[in-house]
């Protein structure tokens, strides 16, 4: 019998950001700081619609 392991939405978060995080380093490179402007706010852009997917919802902040 196999025990089914509970997955947090946080790990789920985590590993989402990480695969962005892949994504961009894979397109863009590893330096940061030689990305064009429009790199950066793309990425930027990708890990707040992570944030955001995975935020309360119905929870007045």
């Amino acid at each position: 019998m196999s025990a089914l392991r509970m997955v947090r939405a946080e790990d789920l978060e985590e590993a989402r950001l990480a695969e962005v995080d892949r994504e961009f380093m894979t397109d863009f490179g590893p330096d940061w700081a030689s990305w064009l402007p429009w790199q950066q706010e793309q990425y930027l852009t990708a890990i707040e619609r992570v944030h955001a997917e995975f935020a309360p919802q119905g929870v007045a902040a």
